[in-house]
């Protein structure tokens, strides 16, 4: 499962890190498909949704899986999270990119945004 190696690949990192999984129109993982997009401070990554999009877009992906790491083990969404992934998703839908779920993941658990009705 994704949210498991999301949790080991970036769980434990002292700085937030925000990564995007690149899927064909079936859901499965593109070559190369994982990509290390931003790496930010102890509490926060700059995302920009034209740098995702533009990436996608490159890789002729038909969806994505978003997920970064909260150093401090409390993987509850920010106000800024639930405001990025929704320009993200905005960002997305603009041109037929469908955006599967947003994880937030220490190294003990996940928080998925779609398990939980925000996406």
């Amino acid at each position: 499962r994704l949210h498991e190696f999301w949790r080991v690949k970036i769980g434990n990192s002292a700085n937030e890190v925000f990564m995007v999984g690149y899927l064909d129109s079936g859901y499965r993982l593109l070559r190369d498909g994982i990509e290390r997009l931003e790496e930010g401070t102890i509490d926060r990554a700059t995302v920009y949704p034209r740098r995702v999009v533009e990436a996608a877009l490159r890789r002729k992906a038909a969806a994505i899986m978003l997920a970064h790491n909260h150093p401090n083990g409390d993987t509850r969404p920010s106000e800024q999270d639930k405001l990025i992934t929704k320009a993200l998703v905005l960002a997305a839908a603009a041109v037929q990119l469908k955006v599967l779920d947003h994880l937030i993941v220490s190294p003990e658990q996940a928080f998925s945004f779609r398990q939980e009705g925000l996406l």
